[in-house]
Formats: structure tokens, sequence, C-alpha cells
């Protein structure tokens, strides 16, 4: 009797237990969502660019969970950096030009938070990204023909010309009339080196004696004059093609005949540096005209040189004459040139005088 009731004992308490612990089971907690992980920052790595200013850009899906994009970059030993900002075409970060410069630079991209900590986008500080950097054909050709100015782009210029026909007799009984003037001039020029090669300013003064036959009958003499104007001449040379240049001018003055306007224009064949050819006209209303062509070329390193030929009624618009041209110049710095010009000139073939000048060039 004992025994059956100790074996029930035994069957009933291991049910009893499980009804208790059945009766304390919760129901199971749900777990936590897993944040939805973020879009990748996307960015295009540059291999090779042109010289000058460059400009990154990143693709960012969801800029409202993403902090600053910071570009860093070393060029020359040099570390700085460039944060991206928003535009309309999207995420760019800019780089100046005096970075993107050959041989070429490196750079990383990395993404700083609110709290300043940062985490690797692109590359590394490390394991930069190096960017091979060259110059364009335009660039190359720019940066040539500012060596060969000495590294500047600006020039004063101030020049003097002295110009003696000789003295002549126009007509039977009439005296000897002079046939001369001077010019003084002084400007200021600016090289863009581009297709905009240069832009010249300058202002002229021109004085002399002369004699004028418009107008007179044949048996009147000549009347005598004294022509002078002060007048003022814009030009622009533009860059055509490699060797090949165009100059136009604008005048505008007043002599004793009043306003004085005119123009002008040159084709420039070379380098106007070393060996070149220049074909010019400039006309100045009641004043005249002057065409010529000069060959110019370098007689030693240091020692430009040119010899040219000149058709001109000037100053009074009247005879035409013919010229006779020779300059040399000397380098005294790459910046600096002093040119003495010497020459001869007749109106007629018995009549003639020389032409003394100089010329001196500093650029800065």
């Amino acid at each position: 009797m004992q025994r059956l009731s100790i074996l029930t004992l035994l069957l009933l308490v291991p049910g009893l237990a499980q009804a208790d612990q059945g009766g304390e089971q919760k129901p199971a907690t749900a777990k936590a969502a897993e944040p939805k992980p973020r879009a990748p920052i996307q960015h295009l790595p540059i291999n090779e660019l042109e010289s000058g200013a460059a400009r990154m850009r990143f693709a960012i899906p969801e800029p409202d969970r993403t902090g600053t994009i910071v570009v860093r970059y070393e060029a020359s030993g040099v570390r700085a950096e460039a944060p991206a900002r928003r535009t309309a075409s999207g995420y760019v970060a800019d780089l100046p030009a005096r970075v993107v410069q050959p041989p070429g630079f490196s750079y990383w991209v990395v993404e700083r938070a609110g709290d300043g900590s940062e985490q690797p986008i692109f590359a590394s500080a490390q394991q930069p990204h190096r960017v091979a950097v060259f110059h364009s054909d335009a660039r190359r050709s720019e940066l040539r023909r500012l060596r060969q100015r000495g590294g500047t782009r600006s020039s004063l210029i101030a020049a003097a010309e002295y110009v003696d026909f000789g003295e002549r007799q126009l007509r039977q009984g009439d005296g000897q009339v002079p046939d001369r003037y001077y010019r003084l001039e002084s400007g200021y020029a600016y090289a863009f080196l581009a297709t905009v090669e240069e832009i010249e300013l300058r202002v002229v003064r021109v004085r002399g004696e002369a004699a004028e036959l418009r107008g007179l009958a044949p048996d009147d003499a000549a009347l005598r004059v004294d022509p002078g104007i002060d007048y003022g001449r814009a030009a622009i040379t533009l860059l055509i093609a490699e060797g090949i240049r165009m100059r136009g001018s604008v005048l505008l003055g007043a002599s004793q005949e009043g306003f004085e306007y005119g123009s002008g224009g040159a084709l420039i064949f070379g380098n106007p540096r070393g060996l070149h050819v220049t074909l010019s006209g400039e006309a100045l209303s009641t004043l005249g005209f002057t065409s010529g062509m000069r060959m110019g070329f370098l007689a030693a390193e240091r020692v430009p040189m040119g010899a040219g030929v000149e058709v001109s009624n000037f100053p009074v618009g009247d005879d035409t004459g013919v010229r006779l041209i020779y300059d040399v110049g000397y380098e005294l710095m790459p910046s600096a040139v002093l040119t003495l010009r010497a020459g001869f000139q007749g109106r007629t073939s018995v009549t003639g005088g020389p032409t003394v000048g100089m010329a001196f060039r500093y650029g800065f």
C-alpha cells in the first residue's frame, strides 16, 4: 500500500512541476528591427587631367544621412582639403589650378560626421589615388611664349624717331622746302597669350615741316605747312594659328585740320621673337598712309634685328616716298629690350635723308 502511494506521488510530481513552469511562462519579446543599411556614396575616380582647376563629382543617394564629404589632396609635398558642396548638378569638390599641374597630385576621400569622426570613402592617406596631369597643346604654347617673354605679361613702351626726306624744290623758281618730321610714342601692352594674344594702347605725337601741293594751280607756289597730330592707337593681336598672327588697330586724334581718325592692320608670319615677316598698313584721314614689309630675326641669342621697306605719303598725304629701315636690338634682360633704328628715305630720286630712332620695351 505504501509502495503504491510512493509510486503515485513520483508520477504526479513531474506533472505538477511542469504545470508550475507553464504557469510562469511569459510570451516571447519581439526581436528589435535592425536599421536599414545606407546606400553607398558613389565616386568615379579621376586618373588624368589637363592642367587647370578641376572638379570632382559625387553621387550621394541619402544626403540627410550623410556627413560632410571631404577630398584631401597632396601636391609637391603639401597637403590640403576641399569639402564637397551641393550644386544643381549634384555634389562637387573643386581643386584649385595651382594644385592641378604636371606631373600630378594624389587624393583620397573621407566622410566626416558631426562629432568629427571620419570614415574612408575612397582610397586613404596611406594609399592615395594618383592623378597624372598634363598640359594641353594650347597651354604648352602659352607657357612657351611666356618663357620667351621672361615670364612677364605687361609691357611699357617708349619710342622716338626722326625722319628726314631732305630739302627739295617743288616748282621752278621756288626755294628749297624742308620735308621732315619726328614721332614720339609711349604705351602699355598686356599679353593674354591665348586666341587674343595681346592688346596694346599707345599715344603718339607727330610734328614736322613739309609742303602741301593739293588744290594748287600749276603756277602757284607750294604751300609750306607744319603738320602735327596727337592721336591714340588701340591695337589687338589675334593668334590665328601657330606661326600666324593678325593685328588690327583703331586710330583717333586731332591735328590742325581738326578731328582725325584711321585704322591699321598687319599680318605676322613666324615667331615675333625669332624669324618672322610682317606685312602692315595704316591710314590716318588727312595725314596719309603707311604700308610696309619687315623681316625680323635673331642675329644672336640676345640681339634681335630687322630690315624693312615702307611706302608712305605721311605726314601731309601728298607725295609718296620710300623708306629703307634697319633696326638692331639688345636684350638687357628677358623682359627689357633696347632697339636702335636707322635708315634712309626719299620722295624723289635726287633728294632724301636719314632716319634715326630708338625704342625701349620693359616687361613686368
